[in-house]
């Protein structure tokens, strides 16, 4: 922008005005008498100063501009190869495919609030290996081991059937009330059962673990009925032999069970089992000595005469068990409605 001003005030704002940017030039204007004339150019909002040597708006000519170009070029060869290098030695393709592993991992560790449900069982074949320990019984421990295996005829209900060893000891408290009290207990231990049994899923839950991942789990319930057999511990063991009494009983069941992310062939279960079955007890008056003197049958010494002079009477096993369950086949697939 140009304005042309008397020389005795251009003089004056220039030695007020300490702005760099602004530079006089003081020359005499043609057709001009008795008065100096000079011309102030100021920068251009924006424009920035030339660089020293070069006046302002012009561009680099001669050795200069080749100078640039040259190093232009030289920057976007350097570029061009430095790619061409990366891509022969498959270093780019190897970053997008970090990035990409990176961002799936980075996904799946969100926990969402709506997922499917972890576990598909329907028409798959499930064994489960079990083991467990009484609860109900002061005298008599039992120890118990044995599998079951169920079919699922939809997700949340099967069919099922299960097999049950016993391993059976006296608890302590067994022999602390005969030695304090001089009584003798009468008691029975369970050897074996096995039992069809239905099941049914209605609850299902999941369990957040330090927001890092998800257990899924279910709650079920389980019926069934079967057969059973057990054996009388004898009040004296030294004198009489045991006898043993196969009976039948109902079973039931509350349970659940945890699935672990990746996992679509395994899980744990866990609960607590009831047996209800009618047993048969030794007799009371089977013990040493005669009827007269002591009140006890000596006829009753036989197992079997004992067992046939027994009543049945109602007994309770209750089993807290742990299980792990294998599922076949080891996969399976959602399917969507059309």
């Amino acid at each position: 922008m140009r304005r042309i001003v008397s020389g005795q005030v251009a003089l004056l704002t220039a030695l007020l005005l300490p702005h760099p940017a602004q530079a006089a030039m003081f020359q005499p204007a043609e057709g001009e008498e008795g008065e100096d004339m000079i011309i102030l150019e100021d920068e251009m909002e924006g424009e920035e100063p030339a660089a020293e040597g070069q006046a302002q708006g012009e561009q680099p000519t001669g050795e200069a501009a080749a100078g640039l170009d040259e190093l232009l070029e030289g920057e976007d060869a350097k570029e061009a190869e430095a790619e061409a290098k990366a891509a022969a030695s498959g270093e780019v393709g190897k970053q997008e495919k970090d990035s990409e592993e990176k961002q799936i991992k980075t996904e799946t560790k969100l926990i969402t609030v709506i997922q499917r449900q972890r576990m598909l069982k329907k028409n798959r074949v499930d064994i489960q290996p079990q083991v467990g320990i009484s609860i109900n019984d002061p005298y008599v421990r039992h120890y118990s081991f044995g599998a079951e295996i169920s079919y699922w005829l939809t997700n949340r209900m099967a069919l099922s059937l299960t097999g049950t060893g016993f391993v059976a000891n006296r608890t302590p408290r067994y022999d602390n009330i005969k030695l304090q009290t001089g009584l003798l207990l009468t008691a029975n231990k369970v050897l074996w059962q096995a039992h069809l049994n239905f099941q049914y899923n209605p609850f299902y839950g999941k369990i957040a673990i330090f927001n890092q991942f998800l257990l899924h789990w279910e709650g079920y319930v389980q019926i069934g009925g079967g057969v059973m057999q057990t054996e009388v511990i004898p009040r004296f063991e030294a004198l009489h032999d045991p006898f043993r009494t196969f009976t039948g009983g109902g079973q039931f069941t509350i349970g659940a069970r945890l699935y672990f992310p990746t996992l679509d062939w395994f899980s744990v279960n866990f609960g607590a089992r009831t047996w209800i079955y009618p047993d048969k007890l030794e007799p009371p008056n089977r013990g040493p000595g005669d009827i007269m003197t002591t009140g006890n049958d000596p006829a009753l010494d036989d197992p079997k005469a004992a067992k046939d002079a027994a009543k049945f009477d109602v007994q309770f096993q209750t089993v807290l068990f742990l299980g792990l369950s294998f599922y076949f086949p080891t996969s399976f697939e959602y399917t969507t409605p059309r």
